[in-house]
């Protein structure tokens, strides 16, 4: 197997650069250049993400070397307004599409982050799932703020509860980097398991505290 060869911050970021422009070229937004554009553009085998992620000192740091936006900060340059009613223009189209689904005919099926990122797409994506968290914190949050159902909480017994969490702690470290800790924002983010949410609040006024919760499943 032949060496593998150093790569150069220079002959990386001009890479950056042109999986850039080939994304503005099929037409993406500027601001909104993430890591998962980069994976499905990029076709050199030997300059993965990791480069730039780990090698290069971050994602950020090697946009902004590149002279590329942050798309990140997206969420600071429009209001929580605009992404709020931007939200519910996808929540009406689940809406719509959910009254033609049988398995839930009569019910009112809830909405994951799944469904939003499903029907966003479909909407053209103006907002990420990343920009909105970050803008309303989570996304029980953001269900509660717009009135929106957000799923099974009350009548729940203790056992209920701790198997749920245990799921999500499972998909957890199955999708998440080993050093990432199981925090409130991780537990919302991969929530959604068979169709089953409950909230983070929840957990805590069940538990008194959202590590107390962690320290009586015996997770870490």
């Amino acid at each position: 197997m032949p060496a593998r060869r150093k790569i150069e911050k220079k002959e990386a970021l001009d890479h950056l650069k042109s999986i850039y422009q080939l994304f503005l070229k099929r037409g993406g937004d500027p601001k909104r250049f993430t890591i998962r554009h980069y994976n499905i553009l990029n076709d050199n085998s030997h300059m993965y993400i990791d480069v730039f992620v780990k090698k290069l000192g971050g994602w950020n740091k090697c946009l902004t070397d590149a002279a590329i936006p942050l798309g990140f900060r997206q969420y600071k340059e429009f209001s929580k307004e605009e992404i709020a009613a931007y939200v519910k223009k996808v929540y009406k189209q689940f809406q719509t599409a959910g009254k033609k689904d049988v398995k839930y005919k009569g019910q009112e099926k809830t909405f994951r982050m799944k469904d939003f990122q499903d029907f966003n797409e479909a909407l053209g994506g103006r907002f990420s799932l990343a920009v909105i968290l970050k803008r309303f914190g989570s996304w029980s949050n953001l269900l509660r703020d717009l009135n929106i159902p957000i799923g099974r909480s009350r009548g729940l017994e203790h056992d209920q509860i701790v198997e749920h969490v245990k799921k999500v702690y499972d998909l957890f470290n199955k999708k998440e980097s080993p050093e990432k800790i199981f925090s409130k924002e991780m537990y919302e983010k991969h929530n959604f398991v068979e169709d089953v949410y409950i909230s983070s609040k929840l957990i805590e006024r069940r538990f008194g505290t959202w590590l107390g919760a962690k320290r009586k499943m015996r997770i870490r």
